[in-house]
């Protein structure tokens, strides 16, 4: 066995919606059995990853919010949190508004939102989010000292490159702002990205980082799959991604998870 940690993000990496093909979970399994370690890493919430988590009998730790919450699946105990201090939160939100983007907080494992669209929409169609519809998010992060998991705005798909990036120079060395979807620009702290769990979990575990593994698809990977581990790229992802990455591997619907472990793991 080559690699004995394994990361992988969810979304158009190991699953979608709800499902994961049995195929990848089988695999999964079976590097376990032989003492490998795997860990979900996604930019979802925890209440929105979790059950999916049990109900295909993973084990272990989950990584949630691009790496600002870690927990314990079969507990829900969490061994790491943390987040954007609420003064940067508001200033990022401040300028989504600006830009006409509908603001979205996270804290305390639940989404705030101040009125419904097409994302809003989409989240109630998940299922298993805890959501709240409040009179102002800008006023409510006025009025909330502790830090958010994370900040996010939606916006138009064809202006999310644009704004990505003027974002990213505003809080250049004070937020990491990437995307985990089209439509959406994210920020996070950069004490609490993707990149830092899998170091915090790889100590933890007590795997020195030759041994880990780590596998993605979109630019809010990039940490994921840039640090000094062997990083992949899923075929039909991002083309930024592809630029950090050791190596770029099949596509989502061939089961590019399965491919890495039979290739490295099994």
């Amino acid at each position: 066995m080559k690699y004995r940690l394994m990361f992988s993000d969810y979304d158009g990496t190991f699953g979608v919606g709800t499902e994961i093909d049995v195929e990848s979970v089988a695999a999964v399994k079976e590097f376990e059995q032989k003492g490998g370690k795997f860990v979900i890493c996604t930019g979802r919430m925890y209440c929105s990853i979790i059950k999916t988590c049990r109900k295909y009998g993973l084990k272990g730790l989950v990584i949630s919010y691009q790496g600002a919450m870690i927990n314990e699946i079969e507990t829900g105990k969490t061994v790491l949190s943390g987040g954007v201090p609420q003064n940067l939160a508001l200033s990022v939100f401040n300028d989504m508004e600006k830009e006409g983007m509908q603001p979205i907080a996270e804290i305390d494992d639940v989404l705030y939102y101040d009125y419904e669209s097409d994302l809003i929409k989409t989240y109630e169609k998940i299922g298993d989010v805890n959501m709240r519809k409040i009179p102002d998010v800008i006023e409510f992060v006025k009025n909330t000292e502790r830090p958010f998991l994370k900040v996010c705005g939606v916006c138009e798909i064809e202006k999310t490159k644009f704004l990505t990036e003027k974002f990213a120079e505003k809080y250049k060395g004070k937020l990491i702002i990437n995307n985990g979807a089209p439509y959406l620009v994210e920020a996070v702290n950069p004490a609490y990205t993707k990149g830092n769990a899998v170091r915090f979990i790889a100590k933890r575990y007590g795997i020195p980082l030759k041994e880990v593994i780590a596998i993605g698809d979109s630019t809010n990977d990039l940490e994921l799959v840039g640090g000094p581990w062997r990083g992949v790229a899923v075929g039909d992802g991002s083309e930024e991604l592809k630029k950090v990455t050791d190596e770029v591997t099949v596509p989502y619907k061939s089961h590019p998870v399965k491919t890495i472990l039979e290739k490295y793991c099994l």
